[in-house]
């Protein structure tokens, strides 16, 4: 096996996506009057967010096991897997639990309604909006990434939200509502505003991950090279004996 091949990596990516299936299965089955309006439930980041999990971490599932069989990690599922690791998973999943508790603890009624604590279970808003975070850090310290280059991993994780803004800003221009209430109420200048924070907000993510990634596992490659350092120079102490 690699030697970045983790033993519990398997278990996990094969746990995280079954949980990550069973939130987005459960919440597909519930409609409310907002995905019967235009756009559905694919308006929301919430939801696109949930389709990125499971595509990622089913992904990464086959990733663990055609290296199992193979002995050796693949270069192309590697890197895809990281690359989405880096610049979307990990920002996005962070980004999409950071700012719906922030905003909930400040008015719920802005993102969450209290009459959808009658139609969507705890367990699922938590799964929507709690674990994508949870589950993402998870990854980060139990699987090494190789973090593309920066021009790359912003590019893509910057290009994701200025597609989903516009889609949004289409939604609202076109269809006369804006998918978040709260942006309603701001001024065309104070939305700008806020949409360039959101991109700060996400590139910040985006760095809080790689950095997460480089003290847990440069450490733990410090580690492992020191170790066969130590064997090498006892092997050779031996031969000279």
């Amino acid at each position: 096996m690699p030697s970045s091949f983790h033993p519990f990596s398997v278990v996990f990516h094969i746990l995280a996506s079954l949980v990550a299936f069973t939130v987005f299965s459960s919440d597909f089955q519930i409609v409310t009057p907002d995905h019967q309006s235009y756009g559905g439930r694919w308006k929301y980041l919430t939801n696109i967010n949930t389709v990125f999990q499971v595509t990622f971490f089913v992904f990464a599932s086959f990733g663990d096991i055609v290296t199992f069989f193979r002995g050796q990690e693949t270069n192309w599922i590697i890197s895809i897997r990281d690359t989405m690791f880096a610049a979307i998973v990990f920002p996005c999943g962070v980004f999409v639990t950071a700012t719906f508790w922030g905003i909930y603890f400040v008015d719920r009624e802005l993102v969450y309604p209290k009459i959808l604590d009658d139609i969507i279970p705890t367990w699922i808003n938590h799964g929507l909006h709690t674990w994508v975070a949870v589950s993402v850090i998870l990854e980060g310290a139990i699987v090494r990434h190789r973090y593309p280059r920066n021009v790359v991993g912003l590019f893509f994780a910057l290009l994701f939200q200025v597609i989903y803004l516009s889609w949004i800003s289409y939604i609202a221009y076109t269809q006369d509502f804006w998918v978040y209430p709260f942006l309603r109420l701001m001024e065309n200048s104070a939305r700008t505003a806020f949409f360039g924070l959101c991109a700060l907000v996400l590139v910040f993510f985006y760095f809080m991950g790689k950095g997460m990634n480089r003290v847990i596992w440069e450490g733990e490659e410090a580690k492992i090279t020191a170790q066969e350092k130590k064997n090498a120079s006892k092997r050779k102490a031996k031969k000279v004996e």
